[in-house]
């Protein structure tokens, strides 16, 4: 009789830890079950995951399977939410957070057609926003992977020490950047003009790069054999010193004779410069003056012997008034 005690007391165990597993799977809660067709759910989608319409949670993901080319998902819906869902909606697999778990969101379309029911078949959101998004979460993962997220959390939590108690200076900061931006914002157009410009000068600058390098180098040229010759031109600049000093001495001595000088010198510039142009015409007269033309030796009153001009003067006593 113990025995068949025994043998009750260990089925009523059973019977307990079935039902106790039946529970928490949700075995006697009743739900719509929908099902979800996706190319792929990656590691992160595992039951139970949120199913989120708009951000509220309608139901909850109870098995995934995959045949090789897509991914099934079994969706169990809460019936006081199936009616605000309608059967033509798209699902999307979002990360709670950045290193957190899937949930399934589903996208309500513009024009919505009947509530959804159960064994529908939800397909997966193929527009152009959802498939950036899933990119950009498909590029992330190896990021993620490099950076290392313990590292990245004992990162920013020295940042959360770092700005902590530091709320009043970050905000004045930033009244300040949005200050300079609102005085910089009227200067955008010539900003942008500049930066156009800039473009367009940048390829005569890189055609030019060859001869502004090779003159570069000839100037580096240059400095090296002034390097080289240092002593030499120290020394020509001190003789330049000397000529300098010696040259200020000699003008400071001789400043009042050479004013004088071309104060004496002026009225004899000016005679000279009220006939200067007959001196053209004397000279030219004299160029081309030939011995054997009688009427210029006797106009001059000499005579040419061998191409010279032979010219004879006699001083005579100064006669009166």
């Amino acid at each position: 009789m113990l025995r068949i005690y025994g043998v009750v007391f260990l089925v009523v165990i059973a019977l307990l830890v079935g039902l106790t597993v039946a529970i928490y799977n949700k075995a006697f809660v009743d739900v719509v079950h929908v099902t979800l067709q996706t190319d792929k759910v990656g590691n992160q989608l595992a039951p139970p995951a949120d199913v989120k319409v708009r951000g509220l949670i309608v139901g909850e993901v109870r098995s995934v399977s995959s045949n090789g080319d897509h991914a099934t998902v079994d969706l169990a819906l809460n019936p006081d939410s199936v009616r605000l869902i309608p059967s033509n909606v798209s699902a999307r697999l979002l990360p709670k957070t950045l290193f957190g778990e899937k949930f399934v969101d589903l996208i309500v379309p513009a024009h919505p057609a009947r509530p959804i029911r159960a064994h529908d078949v939800i397909s997966q959101d193929r527009s152009a926003v959802a498939i950036e998004l899933e990119r950009v979460l498909a590029d992330l993962l190896p990021l993620l992977r490099t950076i290392q997220p313990a590292k990245l959390n004992a990162t920013l939590n020295a940042l959360s020490t770092a700005l902590e108690g530091q709320g009043n200076s970050l905000g004045d900061n930033l009244v300040r950047v949005d200050r300079y931006f609102a005085q910089l914002n009227p200067h955008l157009v010539t900003l942008n003009a500049d930066i156009t410009g800039l473009a367009n000068v940048l390829p005569i600058y890189a055609d030019a790069a060859p001869d502004l390098l090779r003159l570069l180098r000839n100037q580096a040229v240059t400095m090296t054999t002034f390097s080289e010759r240092a002593q030499v031109y120290a020394g020509f600049l001190a003789g330049t010193t000397g000529f300098a000093t010696t040259a200020r001495e000699i003008l400071s001595e001789n400043e009042n004779r050479i004013i004088e000088l071309g104060q004496v010198s002026r009225p004899i510039l000016q005679v000279l410069a009220k006939y200067a142009p007959e001196y053209p015409c004397l000279l030219a007269g004299l160029r081309n003056a030939n011995s054997n033309d009688p009427h210029q030796a006797g106009a001059i009153g000499g005579a040419f012997v061998q191409g010279y001009l032979n010219i004879t003067l006699e001083v005579v006593p100064q006669r009166g008034p």
